[in-house]
């Protein structure tokens, strides 16, 4: 598995299809934090941007890698370890991604202590000393990964084939996981925002244990149906030929 996940990463850097993820989630944490935030509230801006970032990240992984390149892995492997691969390799450069904006939140937003003080040095000491804030921010973008993910498998090949339907598909499923009050990462940015001040002195709003939860079945149960389906695919290939 190892081999596999090298091999994905190689795909992923070599096609270039990271840099549009990486540049478009830069701008948007950017402009997010830009101006004088609450770390809690730059955390959550963070978190919520890794929902889009991670599902076209995941296509681009799906949809990366040539058919001939992916039927000779599929016959080596097996095709749902090369599925599998290929999605934690999205989920992967989603977490680095993850903690790449937390740490710029840090940096950029307001002080968590009492009386803000200037420079990135004192504000690592201001969070070192309130860790509870940033556990708790990163436990909110856990979640938004994990949806993010989900939405990437659900909404693109081999569930989805076509281009431009896999991808109205996606953007249309994150805008819902964004703004539907039945998904785990809405609810996870509401109990956020609705936990308490938004004050300078932050305090940490955690996301609760039911949206991790419901994040995890999203993700368990659209990467068995992309893997599943990618097995189906390809013994019908191999069968035809």
């Amino acid at each position: 598995m190892i081999a596999l996940l090298r091999y994905q990463a190689a795909i992923l850097l070599r096609s270039h299809r990271w840099i549009f993820p990486l540049i478009a989630y830069g701008l948007l944490v950017a402009v997010g934090g830009e101006g004088s935030t609450p770390l809690t509230g730059g955390l959550d801006w963070s978190a919520a941007m890794l929902v889009p970032i991670v599902a076209l990240l995941t296509r681009s992984m799906l949809t990366a890698e040539p058919d001939a390149a992916r039927a000779v892995v599929a016959a080596a492997v097996g095709p749902g370890r090369a599925q599998l691969a290929a999605l934690a390799t999205a989920l992967g450069f989603g977490a680095v991604l993850g903690l790449a904006g937390a740490a710029f939140e840090v940096l950029a937003s307001e002080s968590v202590a009492s009386q803000s003080a200037g420079g990135g040095p004192a504000k690592l000491v201001a969070v070192t000393a309130h860790p509870g804030v940033l556990v708790a921010g990163l436990a909110v973008a856990l979640v938004c990964l994990l949806v993010g993910s989900a939405a990437g498998a659900l909404c693109n090949p081999p569930l989805l084939r076509h281009p431009a339907a896999s991808l109205l598909s996606t953007l249309t499923v994150v805008v819902l996981a964004l703004v539907s009050g039945v998904s785990p990462a809405a609810v996870a940015l509401k109990d956020t925002g609705s936990g308490g001040d938004q004050s300078v002195l932050a305090l940490p709003h955690w996301p609760g244990l039911l949206p991790f939860v419901a994040a995890m079945g999203l993700l368990a149960a659209t990467w068995a149906a992309s893997m599943l389906l990618a097995a189906r695919r390809d013994s019908r290939g191999a069968s035809s030929s």
